[in-house]
């Protein structure tokens, strides 16, 4: 048998014509029924393979609609390492009215509750509210306000509905207090997981308790960068860094800064307060001069070491009370009159509270 060309291959291949029909009772238009004998399989046929040429190019086209996805997937990849890298846009939600003031610190033993209490009483202005709420699970700032009693504290009130304002209790100077309470493990838990899904849990909260304009809330927080401290430089419009004049919190300043950073708002302050500084030491003394070299206009206080006040914690007295004119009660009025001044700028041709 001759070899099959091209040419009869072709006319194998091709569709064959009908050389008659049948028509089935019924129909009109009866089916076409093909009555050659059928085609035997063709053997040995040199079918001719895609070229070299060709079989690149289908490589170079992959599917239309597979390369689309994969280019809006890389599209949304790249947007959100941006988003991820800029930081996500900031929400516009629902803040208080009233002044926030974050007291942070790398460190603990540094005297933040001390302080936040001491700006808690001195701080409140004609028809507002001072309030300090205790983000610290050691739950001791209530202690430095004269709150002895344990009480529910804002642990116990995680839920959307609570009423912090009705749970907040008198202290020192007209001030008042929301203890952080005290909890078992899986009120912490819960706690964090509701803080870490939403980063804007406490300013929500705070809006919650409908403050004013002439009121002042002050958050003392958990050392470090913690999920509370994260909570409060969110809400805060002023932090205030308390440090003392050793050379661990020196050297830990670099890192300090680059968190607050960011974490920063905008339109928000940072400044910074050294803590139980010791006179009667030179060493001390010397690290309050790099401290201030260092930090320039952003020390906006330094309060000596005094020892009346762990003499009044003790006692449960006040302080500012007790011993107003003890050097660390001095620093801590002057202290307060420049976190007024930050807060509340006055007008130009004012001044500022004596």
């Amino acid at each position: 048998m001759a070899p099959l060309t091209e040419q009869g291959l072709t006319e194998v291949l091709s569709p064959l014509k009908p050389t008659a029909t049948v028509s089935l009772p019924g129909e009109s238009k009866p089916p076409l029924l093909l009555i050659d004998a059928p085609v035997g399989s063709a053997k040995n046929i040199p079918l001719s393979l895609p070229s070299p040429k060709s079989a690149a190019l289908l490589k170079e086209r992959p599917d239309a609609s597979a390369t689309g996805d994969r280019q809006q997937l890389s599209d949304l990849l790249r947007d959100l390492d941006r988003t991820r890298r800029g930081g996500l846009p900031e929400t516009p939600r629902k803040r208080t009215k009233a002044k926030v003031i974050a007291i942070v610190s790398a460190n603990g033993g540094v005297g933040k509750s001390t302080i936040a209490a001491g700006l808690a009483k001195a701080l409140r202005r004609p028809g507002g509210r001072t309030i300090a709420i205790d983000l610290d699970p050691q739950n001791a700032l209530s202690s430095h306000l004269g709150i002895t009693r344990q009480v529910p504290g804002l642990i116990q009130l995680k839920r959307q509905d609570a009423d912090w304002g009705a749970h907040c209790l008198p202290g020192y100077g007209d001030s008042e207090c929301l203890p952080f309470g005290t909890d078992e493990v899986n009120d912490r838990r819960l706690l964090k997981q509701l803080m870490l899904e939403d980063p804007g849990w406490l300013s929500q909260r705070l809006a919650s308790m409908n403050l004013s304009e002439n009121d002042t809330v002050v958050l003392d927080t958990l050392s470090g960068a913690t999920v509370y401290s994260q909570q409060a430089l969110d809400a805060a419009d002023l932090v205030l860094v308390i440090t003392v004049t050793d050379a661990a919190s020196y050297l830990a300043l670099d890192t300090l800064t680059q968190w607050l950073e960011k974490s920063r708002r905008p339109a928000q302050r940072h400044s910074y307060v050294l803590n139980q500084q010791d006179d009667s030491h030179s060493f001390s003394k010397d690290m309050a001069v790099l401290f201030r070299r260092r930090l320039g206009t952003d020390l906006i206080g330094t309060i000596r070491l005094d020892h009346q006040f762990n003499e009044s914690l003790a006692y449960a007295r006040d302080p500012l009370q007790y011993a107003p004119y003890s050097i660390g009660s001095q620093d801590m009025l002057s202290l307060s009159r420049q976190v007024h001044a930050l807060l509340f700028p006055e007008p130009s041709g004012q001044q500022v509270m004596p």
